[in-house]
């Protein structure tokens, strides 16, 4: 019976290394997600930055378009100075030419404005692509190393459940299933040691009498608690 207590004490280590094993496995594809996401955003980001830079320049060929049309108009209007006959339609052409002369200068101003405003567009853009080529790079490398990782976990993991299944060939096969099913029910642990003159699982006090059995590991005790398997290992 030893022997048998041994091997579930060590089945239940094996079931914990294996359970931690895949826990860890079960967050690389989070980890990989997540990396992409933020490549998304970054690209988006880049993007948005692009659309704005494009509507910026379609603003501004609209403004030197508006600038122009008016720099027609004034000279034509310069142009009808000479034919006019009295000096009230002098004045009125006059106030026309001040007028459009006043408007031509603030559409400069926009358009001095929309430059500068592509000159940062441009500046900013530099930067975050720059950000992104970093990032793509660093990206792909953690990206390697999830995957390498990933192989090496699985890798891992087989060689303990090939060890879980050579462990358990000479365990009965109702203690086997018993086994499973305290795991399936209590978290993963179905066997706990003693800790302390208690329960590892539930932390319940044993009293005197059955530690006195569990120290002689002649048969299987279960934690009146808990119902887990309760085994002595040497404190």
């Amino acid at each position: 019976m030893k022997d048998t207590l041994d091997i579930l004490f060590r089945l239940q280590s094996l079931d914990d290394e294996i359970d931690a094993l895949e826990k860890e496995k079960a967050t690389i594809p989070g980890d990989k997600k997540e990396i992409d996401g933020k490549l998304a955003e970054m690209e988006q980001a880049i993007q948005k930055i692009k659309d704005e830079s494009i509507d910026v320049t379609k603003l501004r060929d609209e403004r030197e378009t508006d600038l122009k049309a008016i720099g027609e108009q004034i000279n034509k209007f310069q142009g009808q100075l000479y034919q006019v006959k009295t000096n009230r339609e002098y004045e009125t052409l006059q106030h026309e030419i001040d007028a459009l002369k006043e408007k031509g200068s603030k559409i400069e101003d926009a358009i001095l404005e929309l430059l500068e405003n592509t000159e940062r567009i441009s500046s900013t853009a530099a930067g975050e692509e720059k950000k992104l080529v970093d990032y793509r790079r660093e990206a792909e490398k953690d990206k390697g190393e999830l995957n390498a990782r990933d192989k090496q976990l699985s890798e891992e993991i087989a060689v303990k459940r090939d060890e879980k299944t050579r462990l358990t060939v000479d365990i009965d096969k109702a203690l086997l299933s018993r086994y499973e099913r305290i795991r399936a029910n209590k978290a993963g642990l179905a066997v706990a040691a003693v800790k302390n003159g208690a329960c590892g699982g539930c932390f319940r006090r044993i009293p005197p009498q059955e530690i006195q059995e569990l120290k002689k590991m002649q048969r299987i005790i279960a934690c009146e608690g808990c119902g887990r398997i309760i085994v002595w290992r040497d404190e």
